[in-house]
């Protein structure tokens, strides 16, 4: 199985579209993560977008994790779930703590949707599932090797192009093939 992890930004948009576009081989589909509080900007754009998507063979789901309420701190564990930042009484230095909000609503939603497609996660045959990420060489520092074995971690814009590519290029790639230009995902 071949997904990609959409976020509804630039690269992940332009990921989906070069699958659609065949430019890069197909996918099964697009999986995106709602948190539930995306900008609202990226719910229009993924309304408009969804169908050209589909109507190229690129299957668009939507997953989220459930009805949970946002808590920036976990009392039982001391875990924070929300970008949580810093300032040091002493230096005025400014820092982040910890967060776990990204496995929370949207590594394990993706995760459970990639199981329910009867994907066994205990199989011990690795890379069941190549997950696209639409990291670009700017923020190579983002790659990582996935944590579970049945699923492989790609990055298509460093790994498939003729060269690594950075953000700015799969801005001009978009703008070349007539494609509308999203806003930068993020939620909150």
């Amino acid at each position: 199985m071949k997904i990609i992890s959409l976020g509804w930004g630039v690269q992940s948009f332009a990921l989906a579209a070069m699958s659609a576009l065949r430019v890069l081989p197909p996918v099964d589909a697009a999986v995106h993560a709602d948190t539930g509080h995306e900008r609202r900007e990226t719910y229009e754009f993924a309304k408009r977008w969804t169908p050209w998507l589909e109507g190229r063979g690129v299957r668009v789901v939507t997953v989220n994790a459930g009805a949970v309420r946002y808590q920036p701190l976990d009392r039982t564990t001391g875990q924070t779930h929300l970008p949580c930042y810093t300032l040091a009484d002493a230096d005025k230095s400014r820092g982040q703590l910890r967060r776990s909000c990204t496995q929370r609503w949207k590594i394990a939603p993706q995760r459970r949707w990639i199981r329910e497609q009867g994907i066994n996660p205990r199989a011990t045959q690795s890379g069941q599932v190549k997950q696209w990420f639409g990291i670009t060489l700017d923020e190579v520092e983002r790659m990582r090797i996935s944590d579970v074995l049945y699923i492989e971690n790609v990055y298509p814009l460093i790994e498939m192009l003729d060269r690594p590519w950075t953000r700015g290029m799969a801005l001009r790639w978009l703008r070349d093939n007539n494609l509308e230009i999203p806003v930068k995902s993020s939620c909150m």
